[in-house]
C-alpha cells in the first residue's frame, strides 16, 4: 500500500493532476473537506471512480484518519488493477490539524432528523446515467431498477 504525506499531497495538488477521494460518506464530506476533493463513500467507491478513472491515474483516498476506511479503499481500487494509489493515512484531522483549510459543501443538502415530511423518487437516464450501468430493460420486480 502507497502512503502519501500531507506535506507530499500539498505539493502534488500544486503541481500536478491527482484525483482526491473523500471516503468517509456524503454527509461528513458535506460538513466538510479537503479543497478539491470528491465525496466517494466507501459503499459506492468502485461503482463511482472505476468507470471515469485510467488505470495510472494518481489517485489519493483519506477519511477521518483513524477509522482505517482510506486502506480499505486503496485496497478495492488495487483490485481493480488501480496502479498508483496512494492513502493519504492522516486524513481529516491530519489536514486540519496542520493549519490547512477544511471547506463546506457549498451546496449542502439540508439532512433530515427525525421524521421524514417529504419524499421524492430518484429518476435516472436508463441509457445514460451511471455509465450504462441500468442500461436495458427493468426487471419485472417493483421497484429493483425499474
Amino acid at each position: 500500500m502507497k502512503t502519501i504525506t500531507t506535506q507530499q499531497l500539498i505539493d502534488r495538488l500544486e503541481s500536478g493532476p491527482v484525483a482526491l477521494f473523500d471516503v468517509r460518506g456524503d454527509v461528513k464530506y458535506e460538513e466538510g473537506h479537503i479543497p478539491g476533493a470528491k465525496t466517494s463513500p466507501l459503499g459506492s467507491l468502485v461503482f463511482r471512480v472505476a468507470g471515469t478513472m485510467n488505470p495510472d491515474s494518481f489517485v489519493v483516498v483519506y477519511a477521518a484518519g483513524d477509522d482505517g476506511l482510506a486502506p480499505q479503499a486503496a485496497e478495492r481500487l488495487s483490485e481493480l488493477r488501480m496502479t498508483n494509489v496512494h492513502v493519504y493515512e492522516e486524513g481529516l484531522q491530519g489536514w486540519s490539524a496542520a493549519g490547512h483549510e477544511v471547506i463546506e459543501s457549498p451546496h449542502a443538502k439540508v439532512h433530515a432528523r427525525g421524521e421524514v415530511i417529504d419524499v421524492r423518487p430518484i429518476v435516472i437516464d436508463r441509457e445514460r446515467d451511471y455509465n450504462g450501468a441500468f442500461a436495458g430493460k427493468p426487471t419485472a420486480v417493483e421497484g429493483a431498477g425499474g
